[in-house]
């Protein structure tokens, strides 16, 4: 039984099992608020139709991937933030299957945007209101590690975590 506590207590002092954990030896040690899975559920029972960014944070650069179904239909692609603070950040580059969020196929480079992220009350929020107020509605959830691991294998992801574009 002491040998599950101090194993337990190890666990809890290394980070072993953070969210915010990565197994890269390369990646930074920094890693920011931003960092994680986020998702947003409502109107849908299925998990797989749910909005979702997955961030990776290094410094003030936020790099990551969007998804939403809508009408029927998946959209994704990739998007690139600079965080002003541990709550606010913006959103500087998008690009991904043409949709409300995008003109621009990943294929074709990056659409320049200016566009909000902010973490208010624990959640992340891609949109202001109208009164400039934060609207919450993306929540931490719990992301595969080996999902993560791919996503920051990737080349595009390793070169926008360097700074490019």
């Amino acid at each position: 039984m002491w040998t599950m506590v101090a194993l337990l207590g190890l666990a809890a002092c290394t980070g072993l099992g953070s969210r915010h954990a990565s197994s890269d030896a390369g990646a930074s040690a920094t890693i920011g608020p931003f960092d994680g899975e986020w998702a947003w559920c409502a109107g849908t029972t299925s998990p797989e139709e749910c909005s979702r960014y997955v961030l990776l944070q290094r410094g003030d650069r936020i790099c990551g991937t969007w998804f939403h179904f809508a009408s029927g239909k998946a959209y994704m692609g990739q998007v690139i933030a600079h965080a002003d603070s541990s709550t606010q950040a913006r959103r500087t580059h998008v690009c991904g299957r043409r949709s409300a969020e995008t003109d621009t196929e990943c294929e074709d480079g990056w659409q320049r945007i200016d566009k909000p992220l902010r973490i208010c009350k624990g959640k992340l929020s891609d949109l202001t209101r109208a009164d400039g107020s934060c609207f919450p509605y993306y929540q931490a959830v719990r992301g595969a590690d080996d999902q993560r691991d791919a996503l920051l294998a990737e080349p595009w992801m390793q070169a926008c975590l360097s700074g490019d574009p």
